[in-house]
């Protein structure tokens, strides 16, 4: 995902789940494009507000994971062309 995207999403996620303590955040580089981020964000979380952030995610075309105690956020690796498939 790009910055503006990060930026945008990690909004969404804090009003999805006012409640959370952040510990932390980051925008590291992706290994998959040298224009794309992983945000990772240290929280902790009950399931429902799991669930909560996971559809927000979800909705924007994103891939969530646990990962070393703090949830890692980035796109998916082949992104929709939008091109009708004709079969």
């Amino acid at each position: 995902m790009r910055r503006r995207e990060a930026v945008r999403l990690f909004s969404e996620i804090c009003e999805c789940v006012p409640d959370a303590f952040i510990n932390s955040i980051s925008l590291t580089p992706s290994n998959r494009s040298k224009e794309e981020f992983d945000l990772r964000i240290k929280v902790s979380l009950d399931a429902k507000s799991l669930t909560n952030v996971q559809s927000v995610v979800s909705k924007h075309g994103m891939i969530l994971k646990e990962d070393k105690g703090s949830l890692l956020i980035y796109g998916s690796e082949t992104k929709p062309t939008g091109m009708a498939i004709i079969a």
